[in-house]
């Protein structure tokens, strides 16, 4: 099932390898944990095994789905509530839901609406936090680096805004090689 150096998913907080599976006694009952690290951050997770399923963990998307996912980036947005407090807790809901196509749709929605008008302070927020999550996920799933997986985002994005090819028509680049400095970035994630 679960083991050490397995890359998942934390739908609160992206891409984590999970560190170690322990016992610990909690109220006189023992319970399995999976303790997550995050890479990049100092903040351990500790996850009972049997909620893993409810809290959204899985394992990080392939190749393909990473593909796929940028190629909803560049559709058209979906339908949102028009109350701001609505459409809040419904992008929210996606994003915790730890499901990667509705985390893009949240990111393509929110960044047409921020194109159209301003968003609001928290929908920024909101925002910000989803292309976070899902730039953890990708940077794993594409063996890439931060910067190579914001520059695709971006262009799925701008490809979105602009006419001038179909949605999903780019091919996903090759795994960077890794020299020097950039040598590190994917081996603190277990690749």
């Amino acid at each position: 099932m679960y083991r050490k150096g397995d890359r998942v998913v934390y739908p609160h907080h992206g891409a984590a390898v999970i560190q170690d599976v322990v016992e610990l006694e909690m109220f006189g009952k023992r319970t399995s944990y999976l303790k997550l690290g995050l890479p990049g951050q100092r903040l351990t997770i500790m996850v009972p095994i049997a909620s893993a399923a409810d809290v959204g963990i899985r394992g990080v998307a392939s190749r393909r789905k990473a593909g796929e996912v940028l190629a909803l980036l560049r559709e058209d947005a979906g339908w949102m509530p028009t109350l701001w407090n609505q459409r809040f807790k419904a992008n929210r809901e996606k994003i915790v839901s730890g499901d990667i196509d509705r985390l893009a749709e949240v990111i393509r929605d929110l960044s047409i609406s921020d194109r159209k008008r301003r968003l609001a302070t928290g929908e920024q927020r909101l925002l910000a936090k989803a292309r976070e999550i899902l730039l953890s996920e990708l940077m794993v799933a594409l063996d890439s680096t931060e910067e190579a997986v914001q520059v695709m985002l971006d262009e799925a994005l701008a490809d979105q805004a602009s006419p001038r090819s179909p949605a999903g028509s780019r091919v996903l680049p090759r795994p960077l090689e890794r020299h020097g400095d950039d040598a590190g970035v994917v081996s603190v994630l277990g690749g």
